[in-house]
């Protein structure tokens, strides 16, 4: 299992908390990561660690088991929702 090591993108530049993580092994411990915490931690754009809210219950496809969405909140104003494509961007805290 391999572990990356990122820098949380809160606080002040000066002080630079690391922390470690992993990505899911598949879809299914995506989505069990996501249906049990209220609050999951992906990479950002710049590559930075940020945390989003789960913002509503895990959607699954029957027809499709690929196909999952995930809802979450980011900050005040910032909605999204995370798809599979998006599974190298979820992390899982160690």
């Amino acid at each position: 299992m391999q572990t990356i090591e990122l820098e949380v993108g809160y606080g002040h530049k000066s002080k630079h908390e690391l922390k470690q993580f992993r990505n899911p092994v598949g879809l299914a411990e995506m989505i069990r990561h996501c249906d049990s915490n209220s609050h999951i931690w992906f990479k950002s754009l710049d590559g930075t660690a940020r945390r989003a809210k789960v913002n509503g219950k895990v959607r699954t496809w029957k027809r499709d088991p690929g196909r999952i969405e995930i809802p979450v909140k980011y900050g005040m104003y910032e909605y999204g929702v995370f798809s599979a494509s998006d599974i190298d961007r979820i992390l899982i805290e160690i």
